[in-house]
């Protein structure tokens, strides 16, 4: 009883006097997929979403979002063959602030595949049966809080195979994601 009584007085104040943040976001994203594979290079892709953020103390936080995220990758040998995969994600991140205004974010990524198609010369195939409809990432980032809202940058490792039976069994398909993002702030509660 004595250790509940103490989490609640270290937890209460903390969430009783958190900063709520909510708003819109968006940026670029470089993706690409393999273990650093060499016959895949990063495509330039877009991302855009909606956030939630709780600042809990002066020195760290919490936000999570929900994101559409177009990923994929080139191929470095072939000009007209790329991998187009669209992804909604569910980032939950913990924020550490320096300096009141600067952050360092680091969490899990989860993510749901919604299509995956790849493109040769013109011709388009859907491959979604051919890739692992669940994706699972680490994300380690920095930003910077502004008047407006924030912006920053976080690279993103895939945890998970998402190749599927049919692309073979000795295929890894990671997906490694590179984002700059832009958040403008819609409403803060305090």
């Amino acid at each position: 009883m004595k250790k509940l009584i103490l989490i609640c007085f270290i937890v209460f104040p903390s969430v009783v006097f958190a900063q709520i943040t909510w708003g819109v976001k968006g940026g670029a994203n470089a993706t690409t997929l393999g273990d650093f594979s060499s016959i895949y290079a990063p495509q330039l892709r877009l991302h855009a979403g909606v956030y939630y953020q709780q600042r809990l103390e002066q020195q760290y936080g919490l936000s999570a979002e929900l994101q559409f995220s177009m990923q994929g990758a080139r191929a470095k040998y072939v000009s007209r063959q790329f991998l187009a995969y669209n992804y909604a994600l569910m980032p939950i991140l913990l924020k550490f602030y320096f300096a009141n205004d600067l952050y360092t974010e680091i969490g899990p990524q989860f993510g749901y595949l919604l299509t995956a198609k790849f493109h040769d010369d013109g011709l388009v195939d859907n491959i979604s049966d051919d890739v692992k409809r669940f994706d699972f990432s680490a994300l380690i980032g920095v930003g910077r809080e502004v008047d407006f809202g924030n912006f920053g940058a976080r690279f993103g490792f895939g945890l998970t195979n998402t190749s599927g039976a049919s692309v073979g069994s000795d295929t890894v398909f990671r997906n490694l994601l590179l984002q700059i993002y832009v958040a403008y702030r819609v409403k803060t509660l305090e």
